[in-house]
């Protein structure tokens, strides 16, 4: 029988697993969609040279993130209350015990990604059907129904969500990244990662924002009267808030 111990850490590391898993599923093209032939609309699409839909692009953009996350399931599988010594090297580089247990610092970006981030984009896959695509394609109808009831890019917002919840799970040096940083160099990367961390996230979200308004362009042109409406009526990222 496992030690009590040993419960909260299985648990720990299948929703690790579940997050991992979710986040390639929801950062993927959905099954249905297909490499989009079509050119650029008029209104244009500059993140279209990133070639997202090509058929390893996702694979290699989360590698990383998949790597540090069977890193971080190693740690929590191996770390015990009674046996701390199966991890002292990793605490002698600076492992924060709270990133490898059940704290505020694993739980709430788990509910952001299992709760809020994965469903929100899976829920857009499922609303559009093939209309989704990762680049620019005008859509045969304007869908206003189901969660662009209340959301006009939930898609985007799920992507926001997944990316700040990761990186708050794996982005840390006091986290899985320890074990990676020789310990001399382990202040300096600690300094530098203050101000490449929040500048890696502002430019995904200059990205999101940018697809935002080129996209939004799009459906004015194609829909017009009817994009302009609902436009006015749906909040873009946050249902009565923004």
């Amino acid at each position: 029988m496992l030690p009590p111990i040993a419960l909260p850490q299985f648990a720990l590391s299948s929703t690790l697993c579940l997050s991992l898993s979710g986040t390639y599923v929801a950062l993927s093209p959905p099954w249905q969609v297909k490499a989009v032939t079509k050119s650029a609309p008029s209104t244009g699409d500059s993140l279209r040279w990133l070639r997202l839909t090509e058929k390893h692009s996702t694979k290699f953009i989360l590698a990383p993130l998949g790597l540090l996350g069977l890193h971080t399931l190693r740690l929590v599988l191996l770390y015990h209350e009674s046996r701390p010594e199966m991890i002292l090297p990793y605490i002698f580089r600076g492992l924060n015990i709270d990133l490898i247990t059940w704290s505020k610092a694993t739980s709430i970006p788990l509910a952001l990604i299992l709760c809020v981030g994965v469903p929100l984009r899976l829920a857009s896959y499922a609303s559009l059907g093939h209309n989704f695509t990762f680049a620019l394609t005008e859509p045969d109808q304007l869908k206003t129904t189901g969660i662009y009831r209340y959301l006009q890019h939930p898609g985007y917002m799920g992507i926001a969500i997944l990316a700040v919840a990761n990186v708050l799970l794996y982005g840390r040096t006091d986290g899985v990244l320890s074990a990676w940083i020789p310990w001399s160099w382990h202040n300096v990367v600690s300094c530098l990662m203050w101000g490449l961390v929040p500048a890696g996230l502002s430019a995904i979200m200059f990205a999101i924002w940018t697809r935002v308004k080129e996209e939004e362009k799009m459906l004015q042109a194609t829909f017009g009267q009817e994009w302009e409406q609902w436009h006015q009526k749906t909040a873009r990222f946050i249902p009565w808030v923004l």
